[in-house]
């Protein structure tokens, strides 16, 4: 029988778990390298698209470490050699990053399946230890191999068809999982430790957002612009933190969140959003990037945010829904109007404002409702 420390007393993340965070974030650093650099003014379409071709195979390698982890981490040492094999084949998948769409794109696929096809063994593994007891984790581990043995195959393929396969493999991944919902409901998540280990990812990537400001800062000749932009961008990290985590307790206790699906697929949304936030307010700094890109970025990294920051509310408290979804609109709608302001300073200014309107509508009109009926006793 498998020992884990799944519902247990005080549980917290593990630092086995933050040093993993730790590399992931390292890798999708370099997974951003692309939104980080502009030719004239302009970041290529091919830049802005291999950032989610690339980042989603990385994330969903994460997502699937912290939802096994959540379960069936024992503390072990075989637990600890697996963690740290998939860390070090990470760390090498992100030397192919740069080079993904071209020579490097079977080394990608390669190490993808192969990372995969672990995490689909410790699956089994769990289900041997059990003598069957979990039936769902047989069924997870084969969608795990199935998705990572159709991803593999994509390195026999030569064209655009190799990338087809190699997404298809991820996609039936995740569509196979999410159909299994009623099964894993059995074993519902250690929701507070979920949510925790949620939390600290998006802590994590708000720093890699100061990061890249102060790095931005070191390259700039000092005037009323660049300052204003650094002022301006700073705040708008400080409202999204704020707005972030002062309900996020509230989320421990959903009483919906059975399987860790939703807060697991919005954090998608959320993270991509983040990391294009990230970029936004460096290129503000620096000045080297033209209004429409940036226009772009603002409305593009905003709206995932506030996408991925509502859905697990709007699913676990219906009350809060109506008030969810106009508190979005107002606020995307001034992000919008403020892409069209004519220099990107001013656009940054007004997009930090419609970040503060959200922070104060939610208080206001979200978290002031009672929700306590869908809440889980402490």
């Amino acid at each position: 029988m498998i020992n884990s420390l799944y519902l247990s007393k005080g549980r917290h993340a593990t630092w086995l778990e933050l040093f993993f965070d730790l590399v992931f974030v390292a890798v999708i650093g370099v997974v951003t390298h692309d939104l980080a650099h502009t030719h004239d003014g302009h970041i290529g379409f091919e830049q802005i698209i291999r950032f989610p071709l690339v980042f989603i195979p990385v994330w969903w390698i994460w997502m699937t470490h912290t939802v096994y982890a959540n379960r069936f981490d024992d503390d072990s040492r075989g637990h600890r050699l697996f963690s740290l094999a998939i860390m070090a084949l990470l760390v090498v998948l992100s030397t192919q990053v740069t080079v993904s769409h071209e020579s490097g794109f079977i080394s990608l696929a390669l190490l993808y399946s192969a990372i995969r096809l672990i995490q689909a063994y410790q699956y089994l593994d769990v289900h041997r230890q059990s003598d069957g007891e979990k039936p769902f984790v047989r069924g997870l581990s084969a969608s795990i191999a199935t998705g990572a043995l159709v991803s593999a195959a994509s390195a026999l393929f030569d064209g655009p068809e190799r990338f087809v396969l190699f997404y298809a493999g991820i996609a039936v991944d995740m569509i196979w999982q999410s159909s299994m919902r009623k099964q894993i409901e059995s074993t519902p998540v250690d929701l507070p430790h979920l949510v925790e280990r949620m939390g600290l990812l998006a802590i994590i990537i708000l720093g890699e957002s100061v990061i890249a400001m102060v790095a931005s800062l070191e390259n700039v000749h000092w005037d009323v612009f660049d300052v204003w932009a650094a002022v301006t961008g700073f705040l708008l990290i400080g409202a999204i933190w704020w707005i972030y985590f002062d309900s996020f307790p509230l989320l421990e206790r959903a009483q919906r969140l059975t399987t860790g699906y939703v807060l697991i697929f919005s954090h998608l949304f959320l993270c991509m959003g983040l990391l294009i936030l990230a970029n936004m307010i460096r290129h503000a700094i620096l000045g080297d990037l033209d209004r429409p890109t940036f226009g772009l970025f603002a409305v593009t990294g905003l709206s995932l945010f506030y996408l991925g920051k509502q859905i697990p509310y709007w699913y676990a408290f219906p009350p809060w829904r109506k008030a969810i979804i106009s508190n979005t609109l107002v606020c995307v709608s001034i992000t919008i109007a403020s892409s069209f302001l004519p220099k990107i300073e001013y656009s940054l200014f007004g997009m930090m404002i419609g970040m503060l309107a959200y922070v104060y509508l939610t208080f206001r009109r979200i978290l002031s409702v009672n929700v306590e009926s869908y809440l889980a006793p402490h």
